[in-house]
């Protein structure tokens, strides 16, 4: 007797363990992905902007190399001032101030045209009897 229940006990272990095989939900067998396993091909789309880049870049410029020190890149500078041959303050209002703000930009009130949809066909044979467009939630 104890043969038949041993013999049934491992028949079913047996077969959950087959069919978690087949499912893929074996407790036995998890297959692992690496992510480095998975191929990502990327599209290079070519960019054309009419001129070549290169005489605008320095001998042996290399995008992808990283400087030894970052102290060693030179910024070139513009002279922000600019000399006018003439008095602009005749120009301006006497209490003029470039910096004063004259009006606050979130106090404006955009308003948009509620552009009017025309459909070839009556919308409310396909709306239920009782639809209304505003709704609560």
């Amino acid at each position: 007797m104890t043969r038949e229940i041993l013999t049934g006990i491992i028949g079913l272990v047996t077969t959950t363990l087959a069919f978690g095989m087949q499912t893929g939900n074996s407790p036995i067998y998890t297959p692992q992905i690496e992510g480095d396993s998975i191929a990502y091909i990327e599209e290079e789309i070519p960019v054309e902007l009419g001129f070549d880049t290169a005489s605008y870049l320095p001998e042996g410029f290399d995008a992808y190399d990283l400087p030894e020190n970052i102290m060693d890149i030179s910024y070139i500078g513009e002279d922000a001032s600019v000399e006018l041959d003439f008095n602009v303050c005749k120009y301006l209002p006497r209490v003029f101030d470039p910096y004063k703000e004259y009006f606050d930009l979130n106090s404006i009130e955009y308003i948009e045209e509620e552009e009017v949809i025309e459909f070839d066909f009556d919308i409310h044979d396909y709306l239920p009897a009782d639809f209304t467009p505003i709704s609560t939630f």
